[in-house]
């Protein structure tokens, strides 16, 4: 049976890391991240492409635009801008001389190794002062979080990103500690891959997808705000930010005030209608988790949501600025009601 209303503390927080990980992933901030870590900045979707190609042997085009999610004509442009830049390598298939593989240039290959043990710690640095008894219960929680999303969405990309990170630490941590850091590892790369809002948004029959749905949620938690201050919040550039918002107003999702400090600039609030769509959004992620972690016993749910809020509470206490940098948090976004 499903926890009451009153009892999903432990889907809340867990939803709470799953939807700040999508978000980041989905803008520039992860890139940013990663610049301020090898000095090398790229858009998300090639980060994202790249990213699924590391650990790996080499793969079909096709593959990747089945894993991603996007269609084989713009794989293959992103393929080709990839290897012009000298990040990725192509080459033909010897079983099959029709098709293209593509897999990471060594270079490239080398920097998200340094990339994937650079912002792991992140994800260690929460728990270097916990028991090893604390952290193994906790890694079990996110452990089968991981396993009944696969499960759930068996079609979604299968990084390889935790077992290279185990190959790269070695005997770095102790086993409780190793274990932690490959679940966590293969969830948020498996969360960051699988552009899971859009199937929710498709579901709703939403006209939006996950950029737009990411502007509604920033706009709704702080606005009203200026189409700058929009940028920023999602890192990315204010050209692109006033894109997407002329998309949502001509939607009526988000609405236009004139700016009382500056009457020459307006500010931008969410509508009722746009409101509502967020509001349906969460439901159904809140229903569909709550499906996903359906014949949790009582016992195991209050030995774990302790455990999983302080550590969400402490990873999330900072936030990724448009420089890369990490610095203490504004105000949580994107928490469940």
């Amino acid at each position: 049976m499903a926890a009451d209303d009153g009892d999903l503390a432990l889907e809340k927080a867990t939803l709470r890391l799953i939807n700040v990980v999508a978000f980041t992933s989905g803008t520039r901030a992860h890139s940013r991240r990663m610049r301020a870590a090898t000095g090398i900045e790229l858009p998300p979707s090639d980060l994202r492409f790249i990213e699924l190609l590391s650990g790996r042997e080499p793969v079909s085009t096709s593959t990747v635009a089945k894993e991603l999610g996007i269609d084989l004509a713009q794989a293959s442009r992103q393929a080709g801008q990839l290897a012009d830049a000298g990040h990725i390598v192509r080459e033909t298939d010897p079983a099959d001389r029709r098709r293209v593989l593509v897999g990471l240039s060594e270079t490239t290959a080398q920097v998200l190794d340094e990339w994937l043990v650079h912002w792991s710690r992140d994800y260690l640095a929460a728990i270097e002062r916990w028991s090893p008894e604390d952290i193994a219960a906790t890694a079990d929680w996110f452990a089968l979080v991981h396993n009944r999303l696969v499960e759930a969405l068996p079609d979604r990309p299968r990084s390889a990103a935790a077992d290279r990170w185990v190959e790269l630490a070695g005997n770095d941590h102790d086993a409780e500690t190793r274990f932690f850091a490959r679940t966590m590892i293969g969830m948020v790369t498996w969360v960051g891959q699988s552009r899971g809002y859009n199937d929710l948004l498709e579901i709703i029959e939403s006209p939006i997808r996950q950029q737009g749905f990411f502007t509604l949620q920033v706009v709704q938690q702080s606005g009203p705000l200026s189409i700058a201050d929009i940028a920023e919040r999602l890192a990315i550039d204010p050209s692109q930010a006033s894109k997407r918002l002329r998309q949502l107003t001509d939607l009526r999702l988000v609405d236009r005030a004139v700016d009382g400090f500056d009457r020459r600039s307006s500010l931008i609030r969410i509508s009722r209608k746009g409101a509502a769509v967020l509001a349906k959004v969460a439901d159904l992620q809140m229903t569909a988790f709550e499906g996903l972690t359906e014949g949790i016993s009582t016992e195991d749910r209050q030995r774990w949501t302790p455990l999983v809020q302080a550590y969400i509470s402490e990873l999330f206490s900072r936030r990724i600025g448009a420089d890369g940098v990490i610095r203490p948090r504004d105000p949580e976004l994107f928490s469940p009601h």
